[in-house]
């Protein structure tokens, strides 16, 4: 996942789509990154898939599995109508479209049963991850309107955006291209971790 993910960061951060208040940092940078962007794409994840694998241990049925089956589907293919509408607008396209693409291939290509416990687990995870990212994206987030179109005045930001190369809407404080990017990254990660799993669940 960091090989894909760390150097897509390395180079928006260069372009000025998004970066980083030093305020907020211990002022470690290596390729443009501060240290705590680094150890983010360690942790989060590491978080994310541990989430996963006690799901995928104590719950013995997904509930409403079929549900979940459909959101993949519905997901996929919203985010690939988003990727193509707003084409122009760098981290949208880029965001919507790895996601989409990551679940198109789940989908129609490896038909993968494990989709629906991952859509249920994200699910899940989206509240603590709008509660972490929302510091992140304006520390005070609780301030701003549930669904907050007035983007150009969200205050103390710790990470910030470019307004011209995202949808320009945001929960809280939180871009919505955002929920994109976090599936992406978390489903290219259990991507691989299905594959290697060696360990089996106890009987």
């Amino acid at each position: 996942m960091m090989a894909v993910f760390i150097p897509w960061d390395i180079f928006f951060t260069a372009k000025g789509i998004w970066g980083f208040n030093e305020k907020y940092t211990c002022g470690i940078f290596f390729q443009g990154l501060p240290i705590e962007e680094w150890l983010f794409f360690v942790c989060i994840p590491y978080a994310c898939v541990f989430t996963y694998h006690c799901f995928s241990i104590l719950l013995k049925k997904i509930p409403a599995k079929n549900l979940f089956a459909y959101l993949a589907w519905i997901a996929a293919i919203v985010n690939l109508i988003i990727a193509i509408v707003y084409h122009e607008r760098w981290y949208t396209f880029s965001a919507h479209l790895l996601c989409s693409t990551l679940l198109f291939y789940h989908l129609l290509i490896k038909k993968s049963t494990f989709l629906s416990l991952f859509m249920f687990m994200y699910i899940i995870i989206l509240v603590p991850f709008i509660l972490s990212n929302g510091v992140l994206t304006g520390v005070d987030f609780w301030n701003y309107d549930f669904i907050n179109f007035d983007v150009e005045n969200i205050r103390e930001k710790i990470v910030w955006y470019n307004n011209e190369h995202n949808l320009r809407l945001r929960i809280f404080s939180v871009p919505i291209d955002d929920i994109a990017y976090g599936m992406a990254m978390l489903l290219l990660t259990i991507t691989f971790y299905e594959r290697f799993k060696t360990t089996t669940r106890p009987t």
